[in-house]
């Protein structure tokens, strides 16, 4: 298997910029006098809650949310009054971002991420960037947010940056344009986070005479994800707890890693493309501290992908070199990868090597870099050493640690099985099945969060573990995979985490803005 098959990476949609306009930010809430329903009006909104029908046949997995009190208090662990807490924990403010385009498919995902966040009490601000909006989706996206995300947190806010067509090789010259070919679409899908990161540091008032942050607290760090990623534990600089952290260790001799995020201490999470980034690292030029880096160090300390991790002056740094590397490393690779690959190179051309943590996230079951399957597909050196290298779980070896009693339940409430170690994040770039219940983001209705749309199909918790159900369906064809105790257990697992959000989320948004509503959990994938 080669390098750039071991690690299944999602592709989002494309992103667009235009360095003559600044980008627009909407991070203030609404006046109680405008459409969007302040916080003052809860009382209102939980009487209109309590004419919501019921489901006809309630099961053991239907844990909806049954008044507001309880969907802020119980749901969500904290009343509207305890948000500014979170602004800031310890002296330090987290700033963590995600970019999309203005479609509905990326529309619902950002409603799940913020919903996620605030699940889990997650401290810091959440800005999701927009980009290559019309007037008229600005506009709908503004009011959206006013309306339904301020609900959850005054802390969220949303970010447009405008559109720009053409694309444009190395020496300035238009080569295409997006609306027309496909290379210029896949070139701004590429580029979209890098992008629009480097415009967002404007709303931290980056004066480039003194090189400074105007406005923005010393100890403020930014972390970057993926829009179809949810939170399962909260976003941290700080790796201490060894029962929760793993480091990436893939050699026999043991790498001491940093256990707090500091300037000139970046982490990432693994990914699972080895050292192929080397293959670019000419494109940094011939003086880059890049083309010292060795194999060992690559892999140790530079294969990282989101969430990304860093102080904010080191996250500028980054992100303004990685800037000027993507289109030169997508013209040598032109895939989808070589966005990730030109942030590595950005890394260590700057030479800001990342600690690299396996536990921030779990995505593909069994895919390299995300479990013990890692070391088969390696080096002949490394597989002679696996069971010398990393006896700590990754990923999806926290999941594998939970009682079978527990493994859907531990992805329905993981705030509330807080003795758990569980992955940070789960990135939903997968399809994911136990038994005849599928999720997949591709097949998730564009209008899931509306009144009358009703709810996913969720396994039964007390079920779902069972040998009738240690199999799954294929997402085509409907074909029937039977899955050994390992994938029955992490399939479980992730399908009974994405339904159930999913479901928990659009209660959520049918008890605070519907006046009646469906909540019949008919939607089968």
């Amino acid at each position: 298997m080669s390098s750039e098959q071991r690690v299944s990476i999602d592709g989002d949609q494309a992103v667009e910029h235009d360095n003559e306009h600044p980008p627009e930010f909407d991070d203030h809430p609404q006046e109680p006098s405008q459409k969007a329903v302040p916080h003052e009006s809860f009382q209102q909104i939980e009487q209109s809650a309590d004419t919501l029908p019921t489901a006809g046949n309630k099961t053991e997995s239907d844990h909806g949310i049954k008044s507001l009190e309880d969907s802020m208090i119980n749901s969500l662990g904290f009343l509207p009054t305890e948000d500014g807490e979170l602004e800031q924990v310890n002296g330090t403010t987290l700033y963590i971002v995600f970019s999309t385009d203005c479609g509905q498919f990326q529309h619902w995902q950002s409603y799940l991420l913020f919903f996620s966040a605030v699940r889990i009490r997650q401290p810091g601000f959440i800005t999701r960037i927009a980009s290559g909006c019309t007037e008229d989706e600005k506009q709908e996206a503004r009011e959206w947010y006013q309306t339904h995300i301020q609900v959850m947190s005054t802390r969220f806010r949303i970010m447009f940056t405008p559109k720009f067509s053409e694309v444009k090789d190395a020496n300035g010259k238009v080569t295409g344009d997006c609306e027309y070919f496909d290379i210029a679409s896949l070139f701004f899908k590429l580029i979209r986070s890098v992008l629009n990161y480097r415009l967002l540091c404007s709303d931290f008032g980056w004066d480039p005479q003194s090189g400074k942050f105007q406005s923005i607290e010393e100890e403020a760090y930014v972390i970057i994800i993926d829009p179809d990623m949810i939170l399962l534990r909260n976003l941290t600089i700080d790796f201490s707890d060894d029962k929760r952290t793993q480091f990436w260790q893939p050699h026999s001799q043991h790498v001491t890693r940093m256990t707090r995020v500091s300037e000139g201490h970046p982490f990432g999470q693994t990914y699972g493309f080895g050292h192929t980034w080397m293959k670019f690292k000419d494109q940094a030029g011939p003086n880059s501290p890049a083309l010292k880096i060795n194999e060992k160090e690559a892999e140790l300390y530079y294969q990282v992908g989101p969430p990304y991790i860093a102080h904010h002056r080191d996250m500028h740094k980054i992100v303004t070199r990685w800037t000027d590397l993507v289109p030169k490393v997508h013209a040598a690779f032109p895939q989808l990868m070589s966005e990730m690959y030109a942030y590595c190179l950005a890394a260590a051309d700057l030479q800001l090597p990342h600690d690299v943590v396996n536990s921030m996230m779990i995505s593909c079951i069994d895919c390299y870099g995300e479990g013990k399957y890692m070391y088969a597909v390696v080096t002949r050196h490394q597989i002679f050493l696996k069971k010398f290298i990393n006896p700590f779980p990754l990923g999806w070896d926290f999941v594998d640690q939970i009682a079978d009693t527990q493994a859907c339940t531990a992805g329905i409430y993981p705030n509330k099985l807080d003795t758990l170690s569980l992955p940070t994040t789960l990135h939903y770039c997968q399809s994911y099945g136990v038994g005849d219940v599928l999720f997949s983001k591709y097949s998730i209705p564009t209008d899931i969060l509306t009144c009358d749309k009703p709810l996913l199909v969720e396994p039964v918790e007390k079920e779902v573990m069972s040998e009738q159900n240690a199999y799954r369906r294929e997402r085509y064809g409907n074909k029937k995979i039977d899955l050994n105790p390992k994938q029955h257990k992490r399939n479980a697992f992730a399908t009974c985490a994405m339904t159930s959000v999913v479901n928990e989320a659009a209660l959520f948004f049918k008890k605070h803005h519907c006046k009646s509503a469906n909540k019949e959990r008919t939607i089968t994938i």
